[in-house]
């Protein structure tokens, strides 16, 4: 090579070292090995060869093959021969910003001279940071540069001279030069596709490139189709870890719902088809947490007439503080709904058919829950702790014919509910902000006929039977309540017994994280019912009507506003529009309840798989079922598994999951590319295209969130983050992440409610006006700002939380 090299007239070679794997992404071998400048001979090209052969055993070389964990063995070095550029300057480029991790900048460093000096960090070099999409240079840090290196006076090697004095505080690289250099740098990178750590020099000809390799730190994707991730609404049904097979399970729910929904708005079946892409994926998961892949959600909503409405809507729905730019919301129509006549005649198809659900939706939710629990007390009744796992999956199989694909009505009350709510919401900020900021949720309390509160109002109602039975109400009080159902059990009060499994029946699907699968529910462990019993005891909340009557109140008071501030055609349609609001949000609620039921059955199959699957030692304990997929699940019955060793892959999982628990990703965040890997999962970066406008954080002693349910309560505050930690409360105020409906028999025990996630439309919102409970939802940061013991105020009404001390 480099006989041809002089035979073509080139009068000056380098020889440089390449070690093979040298340019892999995880090892640069950056300055191990040597290189040979300005060589002028064939023979002296020969000897610069077997130099850089054997640099490959030097001692830097081999100390970082060591400290790098490639080992000590034999090293296979690549000898590059290139013309040798006499440069007037020289640098180092990445098409990245290393340090900071971000894919939308390129750092420039350049010297006067050969860049032999700044690669060894023998010589200062300016550092200039250029925006990748305009090349404008947005900061210049000028180097005081007073050497630089050179070609030997002799012609052979390199030597340090001095820099112009006129030339040393003056920025090496004009900017025309700067924009040049950062260009080719940008076609390199998308040559290679990621990020490149770029050697170039600028000689008599201009800017030539030396040498290029991947950057070795990590650096978040910037190129690739972009998903946004959001928790803020599903946090409250899936908060903190969620297990492979509960994350599953609620993926393969949500694609068969929204293809539900799809058929039900008379979408076309080939454009179904085109969707499904998006209906399968409406879920993510990250280190263990659920997530909502918020782009395709807008997709979903995009097929109804009234887009630009309907999707603030939906964020108000979903409680999330951030609005989709419209240039990113214009570009996410789904497959068939492009703006052309056909698309729009589609969409006003589909709006004609949601309108006439807004006519018979009571009757159509009505012939849903009939039908609803005729199956469900079927299914119930079922003892899967006696059958084989192969009949329990048969069983599955049955209920997801039957129920699961049949959840028509619930799903289009639930777009109902985002309509008529976010309608609402925009009439009373409209025509009556100017009244009481609680004034919408005033309105909707006190609706009854909820299902999802039944089960704490029976508990208050065995409360309230326990404290006029003789002795009932210290024998509850005094025993643990991890040990009252076996004490009962043994003790004089048979009927209470017969009363606590009575509930137990009915209700024992319900528990704290029943979304999640892994948890257990009452007929597991009925610990909770007794803790919830024995607050209420302690406090002497024994009276339903008590919060019948305080909700019947707030009402009445809010109807007087309304009554008082509007008059005529807006008087009209503002109750039109409340009357459409409560019918929905109770609606909702109703059918959720069904949901958490059919959770139920699942949870009790799922375990019962598990004790199966451990008596045939296919894994170690029952509880193991929930680190392998609902896929994996199938395949092991129906022959399609691709690793056979459950046990290990449970012990990979387990591991995995365990490590999950020290990381806490952003509840927002973006990715582009594969979804894992050069992404960052902990921040919604300046750059993301969306808009945030989340809730003040407020001062050191004051928070602001969204008021829920008026009154203002000062107390102390008792802060339960799970069903693991202690939940005794005696008129605290509750303090939390997150709710799910399995928190609400809490609430009576307590004389305030503080939560840190969640918006108008979650249940910690709608059952606390249900139940009159002073409440404040989006506080953020509340639990690391706040502990138990802690006095605060809070307003119930305003949003304002005060921190006492």
């Amino acid at each position: 090579e480099g006989r041809a090299l002089f035979l073509l007239g080139v009068s000056l070679i380098a020889v440089r070292s390449s070690a093979l794997g040298e340019d892999a992404a995880g090892r640069s071998f950056a300055g191990q090995l040597s290189s040979f400048l300005y060589v002028t001979s064939e023979e002296e090209a020969l000897e610069a060869v077997k130099g850089v052969w054997a640099s490959g055993y030097s001692d830097r070389a081999v100390s970082y093959r060591t400290q790098t964990g490639l080992g000590g063995h034999a090293v296979e070095v690549a000898v590059i021969l290139q013309e040798m550029v006499n440069a007037r300057k020289s640098g180092v480029m990445f098409t990245c910003d290393p340090v900071g991790g971000r894919g939308d900048r390129i750092i420039i460093n350049s010297v006067y001279g050969l860049g032999e000096g700044l690669v060894s960090g023998q010589l200062d070099a300016d550092t200039a940071i250029v925006d990748k999409d305009s090349l404008e240079v947005l900061s210049l840090d000028v180097a005081d540069k007073r050497t630089q290196l050179v070609r030997a006076a002799s012609g052979r090697g390199l030597e340090e001279v001095a820099v112009p004095v006129a030339w040393q505080r003056e920025a090496c690289l004009g900017d025309a030069e700067q924009k040049e250099i950062a260009r080719i740098g940008l076609e390199v990178e998308r040559f290679f596709r990621f990020p490149q750590d770029i050697e170039w020099a600028i000689g008599e000809d201009g800017p030539v490139l030396l040498q290029a390799r991947p950057v070795t730190t990590e650096v978040r994707a910037r190129e690739g189709y972009l998903h946004i991730w959001d928790n803020s609404n599903i946090v409250e049904s899936y908060g903190g870890i969620t297990l492979p097979l509960t994350f599953t399970f609620a993926r393969f729910v949500y694609r068969s719902v929204y293809v539900q929904f799809c058929e039900v708005l008379n979408v076309p079946a080939a454009t179904i088809v085109d969707m499904d892409r998006y209906l399968s994926n409406m879920l993510g998961s990250f280190y263990g947490r659920v997530y909502y892949n918020i782009l395709n959600w807008y997709k979903l909503t995009s097929i109804l007439p009234g887009f630009r409405y309907n999707r603030a809507f939906m964020e108000t729905m979903m409680g999330t503080p951030y609005q989709l730019a419209d240039e990113i919301a214009d570009r996410i129509k789904p497959p068939g709904f492009q703006e052309k006549l056909s698309s729009k005649m589609q969409r006003f198809v589909s709006g004609l058919k949601f309108l006439y659900f807004h006519f018979v939706i009571q009757r159509v939710i009505d012939s849903f829950l009939n039908y609803f629990h005729t199956v469900y007390e079927e299914f119930r009744r079922v003892d899967f702790e006696r059958l084989r796992s192969d009949e329990i999956i048969e069983h599955w199989h049955e209920l997801a014919r039957r129920l699961l694909r049949h959840w028509k009505a619930p799903i289009i009350n639930d777009y109902l509910t985002m309509v008529h709510f976010g309608l609402f919401n925009k009439l009373t900020t409209s025509w009556l902000g100017h009244v009481d900021a609680s004034l919408q949720n005033d309105l909707l309390c006190g609706e009854g006929n909820m299902e999802s509160a039944e089960p704490t109002r029976e508990l208050i109602r065995m409360a309230a039977e326990a404290g006029e039975t003789p002795g009932l109400r210290d024998f509850l009080v005094s025993t643990p309540a991890q040990d009252l159902i076996e004490a009962l059990r043994q003790s004089e009060y048979t009927g209470f017994m017969e009363r606590v499994e009575g509930y137990i029946d009915k209700f024992g699907f319900r528990c704290m994280n029943e979304m999640k699968l892994e948890q257990q529910d009452l007929h597991q462990d009925p610990t909770f019912l007794f803790v919830c019993l024995k607050n209420y005891l302690r406090s002497g909340t024994t009276d339903v009507e008590a919060y019948d009557n305080r909700e019947r109140k707030i009402r009445e008071a809010a109807e007087k506003v309304v009554a008082r501030e509007l008059s005529g055609f807006r008087k009209l349609i503002y109750r039109w529009s409340l009357k459409n609001a409560r019918k929905a949000v109770r609606n909702r609620e109703n059918t959720r309840f069904c949901r958490t039921r059919i959770y139920g059955v699942v949870r009790a199959m799922f375990y019962s798989i598990g004790r199966d699957f451990t008596l045939r030692r296919i894994i170690d304990e029952p509880r193991d079922i929930f680190y392998i997929t609902l896929d994996e699940l199938f395949g092991s019955m129906c022959g399609h598994l691709v690793t056979h060793d459950l046990r290990t892959l449970v012990a990979q999982r387990k591991k995995e999951y365990a490590a999950y628990e020290e990381i806490e990703p952003a509840p927002r965040f973006y990715t582009r590319g594969p979804a894992y890997w050069m992404n960052d999962h902990f921040g919604v970066d300046s750059d993301a295209p969306s808009a945030a406008s989340a809730a003040e954080v407020g001062d050191e002693h004051h928070m602001h969130g969204t008021g829920c349910c008026p009154g203002i309560v000062e107390g102390v505050v008792k802060v339960i983050m799970s069903p693991d930690d202690n939940m005794e409360l005696n008129g605290e105020i509750l303090c939390t992440i997150r709710t799910d409906p399995g928190w609400i028999p809490l609430y009576p025990s307590a004389s305030g409610l503080l939560v840190e996630r969640g918006g108008l439309l979650s249940h910690s919102a709608i059952v606390a006006r249900e139940m009159g409970l002073p409440t404040v939802v989006g506080l953020k940061g509340l639990t690391k700002r706040v502990r138990s013991g802690m006095r605060v105020r809070l307003d119930g009404q305003t949003g304002e939380v005060e921190l006492l001390d």
